[in-house]
């Protein structure tokens, strides 16, 4: 598969929910899907492309953890990529977005974690989510059909 494809598929979508995996990918050269992250955020990035990223806070949270455990330096290059790239916006972990997450857990028995990225995703009107993850995307794709799921690595 290509970038070409990977473009197709995102097809006319204008919001996606890009998840850990697909961001974490973006920042480690070695990972085997980088260069298809970084073409999402690439296109993200430009004003001329309507296609807008989001994160959960949970996303967040793991994007911190390595560089809070390097450095100060680092920490506050994670903090500007999640604060200040492009076209790229965290999603507010509100009560309503509990409040979904809760119903998630209860209805369908997703853990916590994924239930607050998909309940951030729905409340956000996301139209795609973009993950690096093929377990997470196999299991959470039949349980959501409302989303378009890219996993990138079938791009790969």
């Amino acid at each position: 598969m290509t970038i070409a494809q990977l473009d197709a598929a995102l097809g006319a979508s204008q919001r996606a929910l890009l998840d850990s995996s697909t961001l974490i990918a973006y920042h480690a050269a070695g990972e085997h899907a980088h260069a298809l992250a970084r073409h999402v955020l690439t296109r993200i990035s430009r004003e001329s492309d309507p296609l807008t990223g989001y994160y959960s806070m949970v996303t967040a949270a793991e994007l911190l953890v390595r560089p809070i455990r390097a450095g100060v330096a680092e920490l506050g290059f994670m903090h500007d990529f999640l604060t200040q790239f492009p076209n790229l916006h965290g999603l507010p972990m509100d009560l309503h977005v509990a409040q979904q997450a809760a119903t998630l857990r209860a209805t369908a028995g997703l853990r916590l974690p994924d239930a607050i990225v998909v309940a951030s995703g729905l409340l956000a009107a996301c139209e795609t989510i973009v993950t690096n993850d093929e377990t997470w995307q196999r299991r959470m794709a039949p349980l959501f059909r409302q989303f378009h799921w890219i996993y990138l690595g079938a791009f790969a």
